[in-house]
């Protein structure tokens, strides 16, 4: 029988974004700003926890580098403080799943001393040589990755890195699965079993889990929408809980609200 993991969501930034990352296209009228949380999720239940992705950098490169909004990375937020409200240190976890490369999700790995990091191949590949305009304002011409985590990535973590092909069961209960071309080339979401059903851990590829999954409108950065849309019906298929990592919803105290909100449901035709 399959084991039953615990699933922590880690708050590891804010981010100031325009809601029209919300849709494809971004055809939507709302052109407001708001701030979201930047999660990573830590695994018990394992021999050792396992973390899923590990936030940013900093807040000001994600400024000066990718000219984007406001950022705030407290020392609150940091990771060894968000770890310690769960009795765990950054010594103690051996595996680390990226989502994907952007400079959100892998500026941390150089914290994790023991961890083995493990990503999809093809996402390496794109991160290391992305095909960014080299006057783009927003994104700048790395789009979205920070040269700083992928420079690590094949150099001083490089001895840790696994890198993986494919949809792989990694543990009994968690697997990853690629979704090629979607939010990014390589990104990949880990469904974890857990006591209150299968959870998936999403990154990027998932947003709000009500406009993205139960409509069936993608998010607004993708690179393939067809491979995006194969994507979301995939992941309500999969998933009994989305877990997006920029999502307030996910913190919701209130279980039985948190779970509804987050609930798939049956995927479209």
């Amino acid at each position: 029988m399959s084991k039953k993991y615990k699933v922590h969501p880690i708050l590891l930034g804010e981010a100031q974004v325009g809601c029209i990352l919300d849709v494809f296209w971004s055809l939507t009228p709302d052109t407001s700003k708001v701030k979201v949380p930047i999660f990573a999720f830590l695994i018990e239940g394992g021999p050792d926890p396992i973390i899923i992705d590990a936030g940013m950098r900093s807040a000001e490169r994600a400024v000066e580098i990718h000219k984007l909004g406001p950022h705030w990375m407290p020392e609150t937020m940091s990771l060894e403080t968000q770890l310690a409200k769960i009795g765990v240190t950054s010594e103690e976890i051996t595996t680390c799943i990226l989502t994907h490369l952007h400079y959100d999700h892998a500026g941390g790995c150089e914290k994790l001393p023991k961890a083995r990091i493990v990503l999809q191949r093809s996402e390496l590949a794109a991160a290391a040589t992305p095909m960014g305009p080299r006057h783009l304002d927003i994104g700048s011409r790395e789009l979205f990755y920070d040269r700083k985590d992928v420079a690590a990535m094949v150099d001083t973590l490089w001895d840790r890195v696994e890198l993986i092909e494919g949809d792989v069961e990694l543990f009994p209960g968690i697997d990853c699965i690629h979704y090629p071309d979607s939010h990014t080339p390589g990104s990949q979401c880990v469904y974890v079993n857990t006591t209150d059903g299968v959870v998936g851990l999403v990154g990027d590829m998932v947003r709000k889990v009500d406009l993205n999954v139960k409509k069936a409108v993608p998010p607004g950065l993708y690179y393939d929408l067809e491979q995006m849309q194969r994507a979301m019906r995939d992941i309500a298929i999969r998933g009994d809980i989305i877990y997006p990592a920029h999502d307030p919803l996910v913190m919701e105290e209130d279980k039985e609200k948190r779970l509804a909100a987050l609930s798939p449901g049956k995927p479209w035709p």
